[in-house]
């Protein structure tokens, strides 16, 4: 089985499975595949070139702009108030305070169209357009490097990149409270990890070894957060790598518990139409 992870703290129990040898425990004979982001990872998804991947937030799976793969959803990991994954920051000492202050200003985010999608939503609700800010794509590599030289004035992103940049004091917080979840509901379901319905037809007990095995690595991370980013610290590139211990906790459901209306809501959200989406639960 060919498995794909982005490499960023969404995907945390890819990391602890493959680094605890859950895959493997579970009959699972993985070939895993990083991605700097979700999208390239989506994109090999949906070409059926890899058998199962995550996590992927869900405008980069099911977003307008090309067919929904036919994929099953396996997990899911969750931002709300108390479970940042998504932040909004601007230079430190900026004086920028607030999304209305962004006005005229050049917003870097992470090259996906799930950032895309929640910074325009956010700008909206705050009162501006998206047109009334420049939105730069930048690589992961380079997005805390762009804000603390003045290249954007405002950086939407994840970890291990927002944490870093925190940390190393070149940042700090453009608003009190995560962003995504204040504007599209808390609490909100951030990405999935899927596999693909063709793998899932004519493998059916791999995938559900699949499923079992990254139940197991949400248990252990739900137990001890610090499971996590010990797993994930040797992927994290080496000027990220001193901070990936301050991470705060994140969130996940096991494969049992994500439900169907709560699957239905982030694909519209996603600009899915629901009712044209082939995908399922596991």
């Amino acid at each position: 089985m060919v498995i794909g992870v982005s490499t960023l703290r969404i995907s945390l129990p890819v990391f602890v499975a493959e680094q605890h040898g859950l895959f493997a425990k579970h009959g699972i004979d993985a070939e895993v595949r990083r991605y700097d982001t979700a999208q390239p990872l989506a994109d090999e998804l949906g070409a059926g070139r890899i058998d199962a991947g995550g996590y992927v937030a869900f405008p980069i799976l099911f977003g307008p702009g090309a067919p929904p793969p036919r994929v099953r959803v396996l997990t899911a990991v969750v931002e709300d108030a108390a479970h940042p994954l998504s932040y909004l920051l601007v230079k430190k000492g900026s004086g920028l305070r607030g999304v209305a202050a962004l006005r005229g200003r050049r917003i870097g985010i992470l090259p996906t169209a799930a950032y895309r999608r929640w910074l325009e939503a956010i700008l909206r609700h705050d009162g501006l357009r998206p047109e009334d800010v420049s939105i730069v794509p930048l690589t992961p590599s380079l997005e805390v490097d762009a804000l603390a030289g003045g290249g954007v004035d405002a950086l939407f992103t994840g970890d291990p990149m927002a944490t870093a940049a925190l940390a190393r004091g070149l940042a700090e917080l453009a608003t009190d409270t995560p962003d995504v979840p204040r504007v599209l509901g808390d609490p909100f379901l951030f990405g999935t990890f899927a596999i693909t319905e063709d793998f899932a037809q004519k493998h059916p007990a791999q995938a559900r070894a699949l499923a079992d095995a990254l139940d197991e690595a949400i248990t252990m991370l739900s137990a001890d957060p610090g499971v996590g980013t010990a797993a994930m610290k040797p992927y994290v590139r080496e000027t990220e790598r001193p901070f990936v211990d301050r991470y705060p906790a994140a969130r996940y459901l096991r494969s049992g518990e994500i439900g169907a209306a709560q699957l239905d809501r982030a694909l519209e959200l996603a600009g899915t139409d629901v009712r044209a989406a082939t995908v399922a639960l596991q």
